[in-house]
C-alpha cells in the first residue's frame, strides 16, 4: 500500500488552499484523488502492455474503492487501487498455434496441450492432462503476478508527484470557479 499525503502548508498549495471554502477544497481533493487512482490504473494496463498481456483481457482485473481514511492522523480522502493476479486462461491472450509436440500462445510454449475438437464449447479453449490417464484435464494457464509487480515497481515513484500536479490543477480549478470564471 502507498500512502501519498499532501501537505498544505506548501507554499504553493497553501495560497490556493486558503482561498477555499472547506468543502470546496474537499471537493478538489477528492477528484485529485480519484484522477490519481486512474492514471495508477491507465499506467498499470500499459506497462503490462509491455509483457503482451492485452488490455480487454485484465482490464475487468483493476478495481477502485473509494475510501476515507479514519485514522486519528486526520485522514482524507482516499482511492484504493486493487488488481487480481491470478493466472489468465492461456487462450485468452491470442489464438494456440498447433506444433509437433503442443501449443504456442504468443511466446508461451505448451507441450502436450491440446484443444478438444469433439464438443463445440470447448472450440479455442487450451487443455493440458493432470494424469497420464485421459481424464482429468485442465486449461493452461500464465502467471501474470511477476508482470504486474514489475509495471508496479515502474510507476510507484511517479505516483506522488502526479498526485501533486493534478491537487494544484484542482485548486486552481476551484479558484477558478469561486470567481465565476470556470467553464
Amino acid at each position: 500500500m502507498i500512502d501519498v499525503k499532501i501537505d498544505f502548508d506548501d507554499a504553493a498549495f497553501g495560497l490556493l488552499s486558503r482561498r477555499l471554502t472547506p468543502a470546496a477544497l474537499l471537493a478538489a481533493t477528492r477528484r485529485a484523488v480519484r484522477k490519481t487512482a486512474l492514471w495508477v490504473r491507465t499506467h498499470l494496463l500499459r506497462r503490462l502492455r509491455d509483457h503482451d498481456i492485452r488490455r480487454k483481457v485484465i482490464i475487468h482485473r483493476i478495481r477502485l474503492y473509494n475510501k476515507n481514511w479514519r485514522n486519528g492522523e486526520g485522514g482524507g480522502p482516499a482511492v484504493k487501487v486493487w488488481f487480481g493476479i491470478d493466472a489468465i486462461n492461456a487462450d485468452t491472450l491470442a489464438k494456440p498455434r498447433k506444433d509437433a509436440g503442443g501449443y504456442w500462445v504468443k511466446d508461451f510454449y505448451f507441450p502436450g496441450a491440446f484443444v478438444p475438437t469433439i464438443n463445440p464449447k470447448f472450440k479455442g479453449k487450451l487443455y493440458s492432462r493432470t494424469t497420464r490417464k485421459r481424464l482429468p484435464f485442465q486449461r493452461e494457464k500464465i502467471e501474470i503476478e511477476a508482470a504486474a509487480n514489475d509495471a508496479f515497481n515502474q510507476i510507484v515513484d511517479q505516483i506522488p508527484g502526479r498526485l501533486q500536479e493534478l491537487m494544484r490543477q484542482e485548486l486552481n480549478y476551484e479558484v477558478e470557479k469561486m470567481l465565476g470564471r470556470a467553464r
